[in-house]
């Protein structure tokens, strides 16, 4: 049994609508330490976080955290925090000209 820190999102650009940036790998399993928000931009934009199982998408019944983050602010996502992803299992995330950096811990079995 092999667990380890990483970065499972690292300085993500994100776009108006939900988009897929990582897909946790085969006999893979991750859980969210810690997420970060940062707003760039002159105005307030609304993020939003999907944790999408296989099959599923980025609809409101996958959602776990949406926020308006103000002008020039970084904020912590707490709502995904301790969030688990099984293999096959994507994160979505939406907010035009956010940056998203998403850190935790992998665990692979048997290894």
């Amino acid at each position: 049994m092999a667990m380890k820190w990483r970065e499972i999102i690292s300085g993500a650009t994100l776009s108006a609508a939900p988009a897929s940036l990582f897909t946790a790998p085969t006999l893979t399993y991750e859980t969210i330490q810690q997420a970060t928000v940062y707003n760039p931009t002159g105005a307030p934009v609304t993020f939003a976080l999907y944790k999408v199982p296989t099959g599923l998408t980025a609809v409101a019944a996958t959602l776990i955290c949406t926020r308006s983050v103000a002008a020039g602010q970084c904020i912590q996502a707490n709502e995904a925090i301790n969030h688990k992803l099984e293999p096959g299992t994507q994160l979505f995330a939406s907010g035009l000209a956010l940056t998203l950096n998403v850190s935790g811990v992998e665990y692979v079995p048997g290894t």
